[in-house]
């Protein structure tokens, strides 16, 4: 009776421990696909200004190195401009830290609109003109205040031949010596900004 006796209890005991094991990884994938749609979503955020409703579409926790899982998938977001993209994504979670790293956002693309039978409107052209237009108006816009500033620049210097001369305050430049200083520093900013034709 007693080999029966510590069978049955040896038999109970793996039975209450397997229910532990079990529960043990998805808990574990739970938390990781936690900490990395949180990440994701903020990188997504953080690289697209213009997103918002970020939404992971698809999350599949597997496991990684030591105390690791990693978390693959696809994702979504609208934007500001009224389309949509789709991207996919991965993710590290470390346990023993709590930590997501790794996170890699990539291969985004515009969503076609089904509702309406095509495509969404892609915005993406749109703003790259807009940006490289900005860009160029601001460089045009700074060249023609450098070129002011050189020509004025050159009038202090020729009048100023025989000695010192100021052409912004904290900035002595001198004639003699065709070199600048600022706050009491040789400058070769302002050296050559004064006296390079």
């Amino acid at each position: 009776m007693r080999p029966l006796t510590s069978l049955v209890i040896v038999a109970v005991a793996l039975q209450g421990l397997s229910p532990v094991v079990a529960t043990a990884q998805p808990r574990g994938d739970r938390y990781a696909t936690e900490a990395c749609a949180a990440s994701v979503q903020g990188e997504v955020r953080n690289r697209y200004p213009q997103a918002y409703g970020v939404r992971l579409v698809t999350q599949e926790p597997q496991p990684g190195g030591h105390d690791e899982t990693q978390v693959r998938g696809r994702g979504e977001f609208d934007d500001r401009n009224g389309g949509a993209a789709r991207f996919d994504y991965g993710c590290t979670y470390n346990a023993r830290t709590g930590a997501a790293y790794a996170l890699e956002v990539r291969d985004v693309r515009p969503i076609a609109d089904t509702r309406a039978g095509g495509k969404k409107k892609d915005n993406s052209a749109a703003i790259a003109g807009l940006v490289l237009g900005a860009i160029v108006v601001g460089a045009i816009a700074a060249n023609a205040t450098k070129d002011r500033d050189q020509n004025r620049d050159r009038e202090d210097y020729g009048r100023g031949r025989r000695g010192d001369f100021s052409p912004e305050p904290g900035v002595v430049c001198n004639a003699r010596e065709a070199s600048c200083y600022k706050d009491g520093r040789y400058s070769e900013k302002w050296t050559r900004r004064t006296f390079a034709y």
